[in-house]
């Protein structure tokens, strides 16, 4: 019998002995960053991590070398790895190379000093290939597995079996692998077929269809050992629970054991915790919830236990000084500052939380490891009553139980607020926040008369505060914010003071008197009931009756000369716009307001006649009129036509229709109707009849006998 050498199998035949059982296959890949090197392996298009591992020769080896072994006879023909027994590959001679350590520093160093287009690629996937050897000797046998029995199942569930009627409603029968795929993948034909009959039996996707391709178990198996061992314990038992409940792979039990004790010494942990906060010792329920939470970092319920406790320690009047964190509040921010603790030499890392007061379950992160003893928190929601927790670390661990502040409620008042004395009474203006529902305003008097607060109704970024008697008042703005239990949480309000003063009353009417056939007239009012009157031609935009003109006072004449009434005569193409002015001391205010126009003369009009029926017009226009009216009549009927300035002026003749006869044509502005106008008068002209038409040509006889005898003539 031949003595088999390292990595081969007796065939039956030979030993006379059952082969041995068939080594279990793997239920996970079982190295940290699985994925990646997976995607980098099929990016470089290797079917498998054997593929990477075999590395083309070195460029510079010797011509002698190779002639020497290119005269050797082939010992074998290279048709594939073992990889039952270890991760073996063929070497001259008909004998096989087990890949250790040696091997896979030799192939890096083939790779790196290869001239192959992915050569340094290649090499970092080795180099990686690496550490798991050094992890776990049996750790590339391993991988290479899990590669192989995933691929078989993938490419088997592509191929399905057909289904009878019968088993329409059942999940589809798989076609197992075969010898010839296993082989196809580079598997020695001695093991391919015992290879592919344990992955169609026991391989990923054999007993569950969710370990076929990219499903969530799947990925729970390729990414367990990513999470574990670490502090992520409740994310791993996630991930675990999605793994087959049967399988005989011992170092996924070996991990699972570990997982599973973490777990218990953390829900322990968790249950002491719970005990002591019920009997009152916070101290203690949160030296065992941080225990908890040490071992398992995503633990929400650990994490909520010890901010609560905290939270309760915090609150505690005997609390120490230096738990205290210090939260202040300016505009939309919260800037927190604490203390370091006392350590000897150590720097201490810090992860601030923020949670709504009461509800540490939904706590969210606001920074991260950060060194520095101040965090200004920029996206504090607004209108509820808030907290933070200040962790500290030593690197990944944390250091204690954290310290909480003092509920915080951000709720920001207004900003730019600023009154002024109007009419009547005082206008406050501010600027909200967005985030404000609603804006409340209160007036309190400073000028002891014991005038109970009120109310003042207003806008969301000013109010108007009419009628109100001189005096000194305090205005505080507040702004409204949706609580949490679906009221209003009110800022805390900011105050202005501003003073209502006594102003003028308005001119309430203006009266227009013509006094001669001149053009002048005269403009008159009642005196204002307070202050002094002034008619003030208004050049800038009018204004209504009883706004703010204090500005014009210093160009007003002196407090009890004013007459009550004005003379005046616009020089012809002017329009002038007059507006009564009420002063009392500083203070103005607008009231009634007049306009008088004195349009000019229609100048150089010409009429011509187009046709029997139509005439044309055209003149200067006079200005500061808006429409012109045109009218002629020829004894028996009479027509008039409104012309806009704006037509005229474009360059338009006007055109109208006439009758055949004389014509007499008037021209003039026409007066305004929100105006006092002084017309000029019109202008005139006339437009000769139409002159008669031609008498008819007289018919020759001697042209028409010369033409009837030409048409008889042969």
């Amino acid at each position: 019998m031949a003595r088999p050498h390292p990595g081969e199998r007796p065939p039956d035949d030979e030993s006379g002995l059952p082969l041995p059982a068939l080594p279990a296959l793997p239920a996970f890949p079982g190295i940290a960053g699985y994925g990646e090197l997976h995607a980098t392996i099929r990016k470089l298009g290797f079917r498998h991590a054997a593929d990477a591992l075999r590395a083309p020769a070195p460029r510079h080896a010797s011509q002698a070398t190779q002639a020497l072994f290119g005269t050797l006879p082939k010992a074998e023909t290279d048709d594939g790895f073992r990889v039952l027994d270890g991760l073996w590959f063929p070497r001259r001679g008909g004998l096989w190379q087990r890949v250790d350590l040696a091997y896979v520093q030799e192939s890096f160093a083939r790779w790196h000093a290869s001239g192959d287009a992915r050569g340094m690629e290649a090499a970092a996937v080795v180099a990686v290939l690496t550490t798991v050897l050094q992890e776990d000797p049996m750790g590339l046998r391993r991988l290479v597995l899990w590669e192989l029995c995933c691929r078989l199942t993938d490419d088997a569930a592509g191929h399905p079996v057909p289904l009878t009627d019968a088993d329409s409603d059942a999940d589809p029968p798989i076609t197992p692998p075969t010898a010839d795929e296993a082989a196809a993948l580079g598997v020695h034909r001695s093991e391919a077929g015992r290879l592919a009959g344990a992955a169609g039996a026991h391989g990923p996707g054999a007993g569950d269809a969710q370990l076929r391709g990219a499903g969530a178990a799947r990925h729970a198996a390729e990414t367990l050992s990513d999470i574990w061992p670490s502090t992520r314990l409740r994310e791993a038992e996630r991930l675990a629970a999605w793994l087959p409940a049967h399988h005989s792979d011992h170092v996924l039990d070996a991990l699972l054991d570990t997982l599973r004790a973490r777990s218990a010494a953390v829900d322990h942990l968790m249950d002491q915790a719970v005990r002591s906060e019920s009997c009152g010792d916070f101290g203690a329920a949160a030296s065992a919830w941080l225990g908890a939470l040490r071992q398992a970092r995503d633990d929400r319920d650990a994490q909520a236990g010890l901010l609560r406790t905290a939270t309760r320690l915090t609150d505690d009047p005997f609390a120490p000084e230096d738990a205290e964190v210090t939260a202040a509040v300016d505009e939309r921010t919260v800037r927190l500052t604490w203390r370091a603790p006392r350590r000897d030499g150590t720097s201490v890392a810090y992860r601030v939380l923020r949670f709504p007061d009461g509800r540490p379950e939904i706590a969210v992160e606001v920074s991260a490891h950060g060194t520095a003893r101040t965090v200004v928190d920029r996206d504090a929601p607004v209108g509820q009553p808030l907290r933070y927790a200040v962790f500290p670390l030593l690197g990944e661990r944390l250091a204690g139980v954290p310290r909480v502040t003092a509920p915080v409620l951000l709720a920001p008042d207004v900003t730019e607020l600023s009154a002024t004395a109007v009419p009547d009474g005082v206008t406050v203006t501010w600027r909200r926040d967005p985030a404000a529902a609603e804006v409340s305003v209160v007036r309190m008097s400073q000028d002891g008369d014991n005038t109970p607060d009120h109310t003042v109704s207003c806008r969301r970024d000013r109010l108007v505060d009419t009628p109100l008697p001189a005096g000194l008042y305090v205005y505080e703005v507040r702004c409204g914010y949706p609580g949490p239990d679906g009221g209003l949480v009110l800022s805390p309000g900011v105050r202005v003071t501003a003073r209502a003063e006594r102003w003028p009353a308005p001119v309430e009417e203006l009266t227009v008197q013509r006094l001669d056939g001149g053009g002048r007239v005269r403009v008159a009012w009642r005196p204002p009931v307070c202050g002094d009157g002034h008619l003030v031609p208004w050049t800038e935009r009018p204004v209504p009756p009883g706004a703010d003109v204090s500005g014009i006072v210093p160009r007003l004449p002196a407090p009890g000369s004013a007459p009550a009434s004005v003379d005046m005569r616009p020089p012809p193409g002017r329009r002038v716009r007059l507006t009564a002015v009420s002063v009392l001391g500083e203070r103005a205010v607008s009231g009634a307001s007049v306009v008088i126009e004195h349009p000019g003369e229609v100048r150089d009009l010409a009429v011509r006649r187009l046709a029997d029926d139509r005439a044309e017009l055209r003149f200067t226009w006079p200005e500061p009129a808006v429409l012109a009216l045109v009218a002629w009549e020829d004894g028996e009927r009479r027509d008039e036509l409104r012309v806009a300035r704006s037509r005229h002026v474009a360059g338009r003749a006007v055109t109208v229709p006439v009758s055949a006869g004389e014509c007499r044509f008037t021209v003039g502005a026409l007066p305004r109707p929100d105006a006092v106008t002084i017309e000029p008068p019109p202008a005139r002209a006339i437009l000769p009849p139409a002159p008669p038409p031609a008498p008819p040509a007289p018919v020759r006889w001697w042209r028409t006998w010369w033409h009837r005898r030409r048409r008889r003539s042969p």
